[in-house]
């Protein structure tokens, strides 16, 4: 009896050491089929900064917007005090941007899952080359209110409009096509994963979107809608080269002496 007791006892612990390592094995399974985790939460990080940045921006050209709708005292005050507070903000966020830098862990995560893991550092650094955009088209758009007169502002209001249109228009492709590089990234994804994602990151954008928005679930399906938004900005970029060009005819020509 004392033998099998002792047999049934080291049974009983073989079982658990047996038990206990499927347990672990479980636990190991469970975790590498959740690191797609790891791979949204940080991408959340730098992704939500960045629309972020966009958002702020939105609410300048909104208010330039109003005062070119409305022009009053109180609308130009407030079109250059939300300028100005917002392009002090971002230089100050500019002066502060830190390199991303991806770690090994989530480096090895990322070639799990197939994921480019120079290209995911780039787009995950991309913030401060965005500040910069921002901050040179805040620094234009200041100038053009900054004039106290307004005789002289009324001189600048033709060149004001262009350069607000071109702007507004060229934030709605900008935001339509980092809504679509965000589905990019996970495409493919289903079930808990896209969920994931959806938590995580569309949910809580504040300037980000698409007319219409589709969630694609291949890449090629991707690319083709960011090719459209890059499309879009191509031909406002003409527009803008156009108007320089006729501005500068017009200011060559208030030059030439009279006859």
């Amino acid at each position: 009896m004392k033998k099998m007791m002792r047999k049934t006892g080291f049974g009983g612990a073989l079982l658990i050491i047996l038990a206990s390592a499927l347990l672990a094995g479980c636990g190991k399974e469970a975790d590498d089929r959740e690191n797609y985790r790891k791979i949204v939460d940080d991408y959340a990080v730098f992704t939500l900064e960045q629309d972020g940045d966009s958002a702020a921006y939105d609410r300048a050209l909104e208010a330039v917007g109003s005062y070119l709708e409305n022009d009053s005292g109180d609308s130009l005050e407030n079109a250059r005090k939300v300028v100005s507070d917002t392009l002090e903000q971002m230089e100050s966020d500019a002066d502060k941007a830190v390199s991303y830098e991806l770690s090994e862990e989530l480096a090895a995560v990322l070639a799990e899952y197939g994921v480019d893991q120079e290209e995911y550092a780039i787009n995950a650094n991309m913030r401060a080359a965005y500040l910069s955009d921002y901050i040179e088209s805040l620094k234009t758009l200041r100038y053009y209110l900054e004039p106290e007169s307004k005789a002289e502002r009324d001189l600048l209001r033709d060149d004001l409009e262009f350069l607000y249109g071109f702007q507004r228009d060229s934030q709605t492709s900008e935001k339509g096509f980092y809504y679509y590089s965000i589905n990019y990234w996970f495409a493919g994804w289903d079930g808990d994963q896209k969920a994931y994602v959806e938590e995580k990151v569309i949910k809580n954008l504040k300037s980000y979107e698409a007319e219409n928005p589709v969630w694609e679930d291949s890449r090629d399906a991707v690319e083709q809608k960011m090719n459209l938004y890059l499309d879009q900005m191509e031909e406002l970029q003409y527009r803008l080269e156009e108007h320089i060009g006729r501005s500068q005819e017009d200011l060559y020509q208030m030059e030439l002496p009279s006859e």
